[in-house]
């Protein structure tokens, strides 16, 4: 083999030893830029919020990929900017002076024309002319631009679902490293994935701002819809308990009521179907019509006929069940007592536990629905009870709490307060603690004086 032949094949050689030099590089560069995607799917995943999100993704791009990198978020025109992470080897004072920094995003990003795909920003070999084309009106800026020294840097948009989100911004410059065309084409890559993780994360957010949203609205209509202080009711006695289901049904639909009406009093418990903001706005609207009705009219009948009415011109299927009592302050006078689809009124005499009404057609239901009055003289020493059934279906390890449990625990109750305590003992007992639905008693007995 001759000296020319041996040239050629130790340049041929020399060659191939270069090429493959430069796969191995652009193989490493590639493997790393993967683990970078990767990296920036899974720690968007972990993160709890998207604050935490902005920060775990600057975190996996800088120093892997950049001496500093910057997150912007664009909203109503407005750039702000949330994430700020740099390498070490910075001046002391980068790290603040960036995040503090307005951002300089290209105009064409901001405006985000829907016409156009935003193009990224490169500066492959930063120029004095550059640094003053990013710089705000200021000197001070331009020096502070100045001394990071940046060799290149890349700011490309954040994309999702059609717009314009944000912008990424990465550089290079203490590091001695430069960016090439090839990165340029990446961080439109990472870009990509950054846009998707953010917007994920930002979905995730907006869910929990409308979670927090939905239960300030839930207490505040619990808070509205609790039942009030019993009155002082000359000649009678009263005690009532309400229990909420629990967080899910904190706003639902048992409820009880008292009131001055013409002649006396009204009380009236009731339940209405369904659970969480909607049975609370028919428990809302149930109270008070029945209020509005039986203070102008002071008769429970005419109450019922009203709120039916108007839950059949509300928009949607509601039904509530109601049994309304009308007391005289002369309680030697007998109790007016009107029943829509409720359980009925029970009196306590001693041991005995008998209905005293029948109940009528449940409101909301029928257009033609008819109810009556019925009359019950209730004497010292008897209970007059109303519960709900929420009492009766209790859920429990010997299966529902039912009516004869119920009359059971009634019998022998000596007063209101009796009754209150006997009952709410024993269906924490049977119910071990949880209910599944809504729960009230109201319980009214005679006084011997006004008193």
């Amino acid at each position: 083999m001759d000296l020319i032949a041996i040239a050629i094949l130790g340049v041929a050689l020399v060659a191939a030893c270069v090429y493959l030099a430069i796969l191995i590089v652009e193989g490493r560069r590639a493997h790393r830029r993967f683990l970078v995607l990767a990296e920036v799917a899974e720690v968007s995943e972990a993160a709890a919020s998207l604050e935490e999100t902005f920060e775990a993704i600057c975190d996996v791009i800088v120093p892997a990929l950049a001496d500093f990198c910057m997150i912007d978020v664009i909203e109503s025109g407005r750039v702000r900017r949330v994430a700020v992470r740099v390498a070490p080897g910075a001046g002391a004072h980068v790290p603040q002076g960036l995040l503090e920094r307005k951002p300089s995003i290209p105009e064409r990003m901001v405006l985000d024309d829907e016409a156009s795909t935003p193009e990224l920003r490169f500066f492959e070999r930063m120029t004095e002319a550059e640094l003053r084309e990013i710089a705000h009106d200021d000197d001070a800026d331009l020096d502070f631009l100045r001394s990071l020294k940046v060799r290149s840097a890349i700011t490309v948009p954040l994309k999702a679902r059609g717009r314009v989100t944000g912008a990424l911004t990465l550089g290079v410059a203490w590091s001695g490293r430069r960016y090439t065309r090839h990165d340029a084409e990446f961080a439109w890559i990472l870009s990509g994935r950054v846009a998707l993780a953010l917007d994920n994360s930002g979905l995730f957010a907006d869910l929990e701002r409308i979670e927090a949203a939905r239960a300030e609205i839930a207490e505040t209509l619990q808070r509205g819809l609790l039942p009030p202080p019993l009155p002082h009711i000359p000649g009678w006695t009263l005690a009532a308990m309400y229990r909420p289901a629990g967080a899910e049904n904190e706003v639902g639909g048992d409820f009880y009521d008292a009131f001055r009406i013409a002649d006396g009093w009204m009380l009236v418990v009731g339940d209405v179907t369904g659970r969480g903001a909607q049975a609370a706005s028919v428990t809302a609207l149930a109270r008070y019509t029945l209020r509005t009705a039986a203070i102008l009219t002071d008769d429970p009948v005419a109450a019922l006929a009203t709120l039916n009415r108007a839950l059949l011109a509300r928009r949607g299927a509601a039904l509530c069940s109601v049994a309304a009592l009308a007391l005289s302050e002369d309680p030697t006078l007998p109790v007016r007592i009107a029943v829509a689809g409720h359980l009925p009124p029970l009196l306590v005499d001693g041991g005995d536990v008998s209905e005293i009404a029948s109940a009528d057609p449940v409101l909301g239901a029928f257009a033609d629905g008819r109810w009556q009055v019925g009359y019950s003289q209730v004497e010292p020493g008897q209970q007059l009870v109303v519960v709900t059934d929420g009492i009766t279906e209790a859920e429990g390890a010997e299966g529902r709490f039912g009516e004869e449990r119920l009359r059971m625990h009634l019998a022998g109750a000596s007063s209101p307060a009796h009754v209150v305590q006997r009952l709410e003992g024993a269906l924490h007992v049977f119910t071990e603690g949880t209910l599944d639905d809504d729960a009230a008693i109201l319980a009214v007995s005679r006084t011997d004086g006004d008193g």
